[in-house]
């Protein structure tokens, strides 16, 4: 049986920085509703412990609205500062396992089949099906496949030696019945 999609994509640090913050803001990453609501609450401590017994004080009342309007404005600001933090922690401590384990820079070949994928590294190859698709996420420069198993399908697009990588998605979402989501990398201030 012939392949209907190949790539082979050595994973570098972009890669890595890629699956790193797609898995993390995707899957791990707490929602920004739980930030909210610790604003209210610091903000409502504030005005109770600024309050000391008096709750109708204008005083009071002036520093409890201020505190929460300052921490519900920066709450976003919060989020996105903690969530590159820990995306690029995570990406160096991915790129120097991989490093160590010798798998950094090295190509891998994911071939797509009808009812399968493999993926074949110097150390040999895996066959999974399709109903092991958890996630089908696509980037700027990436298409990405999360399986059950915990691993990653990293295809860089234009590493494409067979098909084209805009019909890979359509293909993977008909046989795995997942629906394909397009994430916007941050920008990368470091």
């Amino acid at each position: 049986m012939e392949p209907l999609f190949q790539v082979e994509t050595a994973h570098d640090a972009d890669a890595y920085g890629n699956m790193v913050t797609v898995h993390y803001m995707l899957h791990e990453k707490n929602p920004i509703w739980a930030l909210y609501i610790l604003a209210v609450v610091v903000a409502v401590a504030i005005w109770w412990l600024a309050a000391a017994g008096n709750y109708t004080s204008l005083s009071a009342l002036g520093t409890g609205i201020f505190c929460l309007a300052f921490f519900l404005l920066g709450v976003p600001y919060v989020d996105r500062f903690a969530a590159q933090r820990v995306c690029r922690r995570m990406e160096k401590q991915v790129v120097k396992a991989a490093r160590k384990n010798g798998a950094y820079g090295k190509p891998i070949r994911y071939r797509f089949f009808d009812d399968h994928l493999d993926s074949a590294d110097s150390a040999g190859s895996t066959e999974t099906p399709y109903d092991q698709i958890t996630d089908l996420v696509e980037t700027a420069g990436y298409l990405l496949v999360f399986l059950k198993s915990g691993q990653c399908v990293l295809a860089r697009k234009k590493d494409f030696t067979l098909g084209d990588p805009a019909a890979l998605f359509p293909l993977l979402e008909q046989r795995s019945g997942k629906t394909p989501r397009t994430f916007q990398m941050p920008r990368r201030g470091r």
